[in-house]
């Protein structure tokens, strides 16, 4: 009866600390320190953080589901080589070009806001995708849950000790390193690190040998865990054509479900006059009580 009322007792308490204050972004919080930021990139980052809570980021930031999940902005920027360019030239970006210098202008911004977000559970990274197209460089935001991240890592030591990682690895390493790695072994790695169930991983990186194997795609279906802004296309793995879901998924979706419901019932305590939402207390308030 008492652990039944646990998360009752929680929400209560969470909303009454939120009701009696005026609703707004916050320089300073327990869990960061934001002061050194300027108005446009506290701006950047409650906006991040607010995307993030309503897509699958809310499994990494208010819960253990998934070790990194990506933050839903995808940079993109004309600083990769052209057609004509070749491996090993020099003079790739243009600094005299205007949208030159307005691309590294805002990745400063953004290398600024993840860095004062990045507390010791938390790390913001800003990681560049292998392939680029018509000479722009795309770039993915994750958010990592380094304590998850370490005990993966250590867990699974038989993949990934292959790159030398270790449960102390430098999270920035690992990622660069995984991104710009051979296909199945990224895939794998990122199924991992994505928090998607081992048998998930397994059938997803054995259509792929068998696809490039035999150029016929593997048939599958998905299996979806909701969030705030839809029921399925977020929080989504491939399952074979025949698979039942067990007890694997129900386990990972009756956590995830719990943990959204939680959030939903709370963010309205935290959206401002003008309809934004205030993610950096939200965050903050509801890490103190985990």
């Amino acid at each position: 009866m008492r652990k039944a009322l646990l998360p009752i007792i929680f929400l209560l308490v969470l909303v009454s600390c939120t009701a009696t204050r005026n609703i707004g972004t916050n320089a300073k919080t327990q869990l960061w320190d934001l002061s050194q930021l300027s108005p446009e990139e506290l701006k950047m980052a409650n906006e991040l953080l607010t995307y993030g809570l309503e897509h699958e980021a809310l499994y990494t930031l208010l819960d253990t589901l998934k070790p990194i999940s990506s933050l839903g902005y995808t940079l993109s920027f004309p600083l990769a080589k052209d057609a004509e360019m070749k491996d090993g030239d020099k003079a790739v970006v243009s600094l005299e070009a205007d949208s030159s210098k307005m691309a590294l202008d805002e990745l400063k911004k953004w290398n600024n806001v993840l860095e004062a977000l990045s507390t010791e559970n938390l790390e913001f990274l800003l990681v560049p995708f292998k392939q680029t197209w018509e000479g722009k460089r795309n770039l993915q935001i994750l958010v990592c849950r380094t304590d998850l991240m370490n005990t993966l890592i250590s867990n699974k030591a038989y993949f990934f000790g292959q790159w030398g990682f270790t449960a102390n690895s430098n999270l920035a390493t690992v990622l660069t390193t995984i991104e710009f790695e051979s296909r199945n072994d990224r895939y794998r790695a990122y199924g991992y690190l994505f928090g998607y169930p081992e048998h998930a991983v397994d059938f997803f990186v054995a259509a792929s040998i068998s696809e490039e194997e035999t150029g016929e795609f593997v048939n599958r279906n998905f299996f979806s865990i909701p969030v705030a802004k839809g029921e399925s296309g977020h929080f989504t793995y491939a399952i074979p054509k025949d698979y039942i879901p067990d007890q694997r998924d129900s386990s990972i979706y009756f956590q995830a479900t719990h943990t959204l419901n939680k959030y939903n019932m709370i963010k309205s305590q935290y959206t401002t006059k003008s309809g934004a939402l205030d993610a950096i207390s939200l965050i903050t308030d509801y890490r103190k009580y985990q």
